[in-house]
């Protein structure tokens, strides 16, 4: 997809809905949590992130990820098929102060330089990449050894009355709507994908909380791919009226939502 494509022509469609990230990126920058430090912490001792360490963030959004990593010593590249997610992003990193060289291009046809990455992320993106093009471009990126990490961070409704009357809402609202597997199961640590160049070096899955008001906790859900990015503005609007009104029901002024952390790296292989 050229880069100069506009950003009608650069959305993504998933279970049925055209996705429209434009439509989200204030919310994205302001409401979307980011990892919490630990998780940063655990990269680092997994020699992702490390000082001067040449980093490709893919499908970056608002730099969620792109930002703390340059923050840490890395040097960071970050893409993303949306305008407004890369101008957004590059609002992130001028307010932490930091420089990263963001760019809007496809995951699958960056049209960055071949071996010049010790390692590639993917953020909560993943899903969303053609896995027969975006492998191959990744072999090309990546310097011998080089390293793929996949991560998540979604809330679960398990045992959480707010998450899981909001996930109610959702579903009402967006039928598509599904839950995440729960942490620890229902993951191929080694998928197809994976057996011809990489081998698994990691993968980490726990579960922490993270803390909300009904203000944010709103925001974080306009923010989904589920609402913001798949409904239109004006059921958008529609749905966070409704969940305003259900916070107010059965929430306190702040609460912690659990979310799930899933982490899996991988090293590529020398050639056979």
């Amino acid at each position: 997809m050229s880069r100069t494509a506009n950003a009608s022509e650069k959305e993504a469609v998933r279970h049925g809905r055209q996705l429209h990230w434009s439509h989200i990126s204030t919310d994205y920058l302001e409401y979307r949590p980011t990892y919490p430090r630990p998780f940063f912490d655990l990269l680092r001792l997994l020699g992702v992130g490390v000082p001067k360490q040449a980093l490709l963030d893919l499908g970056c959004g608002t730099g969620a990820l792109a930002v703390p990593l340059a923050l840490r010593g890395a040097h960071v590249t970050g893409i993303d098929l949306s305008e407004e997610q890369i101008a957004a992003a590059q609002e992130a990193a001028r307010r932490a102060d930091i420089r990263i060289n963001f760019q809007v291009a496809s995951a699958e046809r960056t049209g960055l330089p071949d071996h010049g990455f010790d390692a590639i992320t993917a953020s909560m993106c993943w899903g969303y990449f053609d896995k027969k093009k975006v492998i191959p471009e990744i072999l090309r990126l990546l310097r011998p050894g080089g390293l793929l990490v996949i991560a998540s961070l979604i809330w679960t409704d398990e045992g959480d009355l707010i998450a899981a009357r909001t996930n109610e809402l959702i579903r009402r609202h967006n039928p598509a709507f599904r839950t995440q597997p729960r942490a620890g199961g229902d993951v191929d640590l080694v998928p197809e994908w994976s057996k011809k160049h990489f081998r698994l070096r990691t993968f980490q899955s726990h579960r922490t909380t993270l803390p909300f008001t009904s203000a944010s906790w709103r925001g974080r859900i306009r923010a989904s791919r589920w609402i913001g990015a798949a409904l239109s503005l004006e059921e958008t609007a529609k749905f966070d009226r409704e969940h305003r009104i259900l916070l107010e029901e059965t929430a306190a002024p702040c609460f912690d939502i659990a979310h799930d952390i899933r982490l899996q790296i991988f090293e590529v292989l020398p050639p056979a």
